[in-house]
């Protein structure tokens, strides 16, 4: 399945770029933008997302590797896009974070759900989280404080990022010290075939070896002990006896 996707999304590209080209030296299209100045990222887009294609199309963990190799790729040609568009090349001092874990967690989540694999959504909604969170951070402290790209790009908008990312880790640690926890009850403990139960010679018991309770005064002992503490004598011990004639 993986091998025919892959051929057949090849085969559409290169339909693609040509249909491109051939209408280009037809009709004499001139595009409206400096393609060499703009459009080069789209060389990094193209691949990314075929690979994002194909990837999502595969099974299994070639499947996913791919989706995830294509997500990060296309991140990377997104954000050069914006870089050349606005001249905010300083940006890479946190727009790394939206690569890795951001695009790495959006790739498994999307795979995840189209394949309907619970772990996988599972790892990629938390890499989406956690990157999202670095990426917010990063940008409020480098555009907010630091005021690293000046007023390139989306950089003037860092000093309104930095109070509402304050608040909103305010607003998390509140709900997470408000939120109501499930209380557990242990099961209580039979002593048989469970580690961490101490045998009577102060060992713990393994998994075969069961606890046997000291005998207490109520419990009954050996034949030649009695429960009121006093000893009687022994089987192996001489006693006395009388015969019958009779």
């Amino acid at each position: 399945m993986w091998s025919r996707a892959s051929t057949v999304v090849g085969g559409l590209l290169l339909i693609a770029a040509g249909a491109l080209l051939l209408a280009v030296n037809t009709f004499g299209l001139v595009l409206a933008f400096d393609f060499g100045r703009i459009g080069w990222p789209v060389f990094v887009i193209a691949p990314g997302v075929a690979l994002l294609i194909v990837g999502l199309v595969a099974s299994g963990e070639p499947g996913v590797g791919l989706t995830v190799a294509g997500g990060m790729v296309t991140t990377v040609g997104l954000i050069l896009a914006y870089q050349s568009a606005t001249d905010h090349w300083t940006s890479w001092a946190y727009a790394w974070t939206l690569i890795a874990p951001t695009s790495v967690g959006a790739a498994m989540l999307l795979w995840g759900t189209l394949h309907r694999r619970g772990s996988i959504v599972r790892q990629g909604l938390s890499g989406l989280g956690v990157g999202i969170v670095l990426f917010i951070v990063g940008f409020a402290f480098f555009e907010g404080v630091l005021n690293l790209g000046g007023t390139r790009g989306l950089a003037p908008l860092g000093r309104q990022a930095l109070p509402v990312a304050l608040i909103g880790a305010g607003v998390l640690v509140i709900i997470s010290r408000l939120w109501p926890r499930s209380r557990t009850t242990e099961p209580a403990s039979t002593g048989r075939g469970t580690w961490g139960t101490w045998g009577t010679h102060g060992h713990p018991a393994g998994p075969s070896q069961e606890v046997v309770p000291p005998a207490g005064p109520s419990q009954a002992g050996p034949p030649w002990f009695s429960s009121a503490g006093t000893s009687t004598p022994a089987p192996n011990s001489t006693t006395e006896t009388t015969s019958d004639n009779r």
